[in-house]
């Protein structure tokens, strides 16, 4: 790649088998676009070829792990919730794979709600697999899917770290469409940010160039012109320039 050229971000798709469809939401590619990357969405379905996803992660500057359906608990040792749906071993085992190679070659990754789940997931880690019930006094976390961009709730993130340099410390206002979310921490990230009701809302890794995870949306808040989320864009972009 020349010094020019944009950075490529690899971007796991979602399977939908009732309508037939690998996709992931057009506010992940609009953000990574405006951000100066060139994303490359790539089908789960080449998890069961080790090979050949080895080989898409090898040609990306950087990861990004979308949102979607809930992670399968046995990845973590438990048996499933009964509120657990839409599990896809295929990106399971992808996101897996993507999320360690990244830690293990220091390449730049974020996860967004689903995908901060996965990346404490694959280094150990386990989740809440469904915060209504399994949480004191929750917040609501599951908002209109028709209103992608409405605030929800805020969170608060923690000072002196990577998080908080882009987005700024404090209370911040977020969107929110989940139901499980990150447990037991896994041995390597700290907590960047919690809602009031305790549930963790970003995770990162201090030690690597840039790995970090959000329980928000933040691609539909910079889609709807929130400044502190297209910036968690570009830096996520310029992360991976420069190591392209």
């Amino acid at each position: 790649m020349t010094s020019s050229a944009s950075p490529i971000i690899l971007v796991p798709t979602q399977r939908y088998p009732e309508t037939k469809r690998y996709s992931v939401g057009y506010d992940y590619v609009d953000s990574l676009v405006a951000a100066g990357a060139n994303p490359f969405l790539s089908p789960v379905a080449i998890a069961t070829r080790t090979e050949d996803l080895r080989r898409a992660y090898e040609m990306a500057d950087g990861i990004l792990l979308a949102g979607g359906p809930d992670c399968d608990p046995l990845l973590f040792g438990e048996v499933a919730h009964e509120k657990t749906e839409g599990i896809d071993p295929d990106r399971d085992s992808a996101e897996l794979l993507l999320a360690r190679w990244a830690a293990e070659d220091d390449k730049p990754l974020f996860g967004i709600c689903r995908g901060v789940q996965m990346m404490n997931v694959a280094m150990g880690g386990t989740l809440i697999q469904d915060v209504p019930s399994q949480t004191i006094r929750p917040l609501r976390h599951a908002g209109d899917q028709t209103q992608r961009a409405q605030l929800l709730h805020t969170v608060c993130v923690e000072p002196d770290n990577r998080l908080s340099r882009i987005v700024g410390a404090g209370v911040v206002g977020v969107n929110s469409f989940h139901h499980q979310a990150v447990g037991r921490i896994a041995t390597g990230y700290l907590v960047t940010a919690r809602s009031d009701d305790g549930v963790i809302e970003g995770i990162e890794n201090p030690e690597l160039t840039f790995n970090l995870g959000v329980q928000w949306h933040p691609e539909n808040l910079a889609a709807a012109g929130h400044v502190e989320m297209i910036a968690l864009f570009r830096e996520f972009v310029m992360a991976a320039s420069a190591q392209a």
